[in-house]
């Protein structure tokens, strides 16, 4: 597979992870997870994709966009981590290492993008004055493209120019900075999740996580039996707060004056 091909692949990977998220109601194909699979797919090593999507997943699922408020970028951080990987010869502990500063990068470059984005706002606001929902939806679409379509083109060129440099240098780093770098990869995740536990700890909950610690780590319980038993967990706590809260609702509600005699 040729430079070209392998940037064209990564580059429309990339759009249909992003645009094709935000143009559907955000339906959470810019996941890492997803962003791993599809590209992975279209490069022909699902696998690959699929397993740093699931890495990447776990660095990037405490990480969360709140408004104008931007975390990380993970969609390009995903798509060049597996393109690399697949087409440079990379490593995937290399791939994932290098992973967490390209999404910093796109992360800034995304804040310019978005006020570049400002240039539609006269279009819009005299569609909206008008009433013309036809102009509306036409601007809104062509914004999306742009926006959108910048993006893509600078992944191509990123994947284009940056696969053979990043092969290169690779070659020539000293084992002992490859090993650093596989290391890095490995405690990445736990990052990942201490940014998740930072918002969720507290301590009705805190008790649960070392009854998950005891269960993987003591009994070797697989993640599919854990994630079950914590389902199941999550479930049952969750109908029991329901009840109580009707409970409560229902011993708040005002009663008449004849209840309250017979009662």
């Amino acid at each position: 597979m040729s430079n070209v091909t392998v940037a064209l692949l990564a580059s429309l990977a990339y759009f249909i992870s992003y645009a094709g998220n935000w143009a559907f109601g955000q339906c959470m194909l810019e996941r890492p997870i997803c962003v791993g699979a599809i590209t992975g797919l279209l490069l022909g090593d699902p696998t690959t994709g699929v397993i740093m999507g699931g890495a990447l997943e776990a660095i990037y699922m405490g990480a969360v966009n709140i408004g104008g408020a931007t975390a990380a970028e993970p969609v390009s951080a995903t798509v060049l981590a597996v393109a690399f990987a697949i087409s440079s010869g990379l490593g995937m502990e290399e791939a994932l290492a290098l992973a967490v500063p390209v999404g910093l990068v796109f992360n800034s470059l995304g804040l310019v993008l978005f006020m570049l984005g400002n240039a539609f706002l006269p279009w819009y606001s005299k569609a909206c004055d008008t009433g013309n929902s036809k102009a509306i939806d036409q601007i809104l679409w062509s914004n999306w493209l742009v926006m959108y379509g910048i993006r893509t083109v600078i992944i191509f060129f990123s994947v284009y120019l940056g696969s053979a440099v990043v092969a290169a240098a690779m070659a020539n780093l000293p084992p002992q900075v490859l090993g650093g770098l596989g290391v890095a990869s490995g405690l990445i995740g736990a990052v990942g999740m201490a940014i998740l536990m930072r918002m969720l700890w507290n301590k009705e909950t805190c008790g649960w996580y070392f009854v998950g610690f005891v269960l993987a780590k003591y009994l070797n319980l697989p993640a599919i039996v854990l994630a079950i038993i914590g389902t199941v967990i999550a479930i049952t706590i969750g109908f029991n707060d329901y009840k109580m809260n009707n409970l409560k609702v229902a011993a708040a509600a005002p009663v008449s004056e004849e209840e309250d005699f017979f009662g």
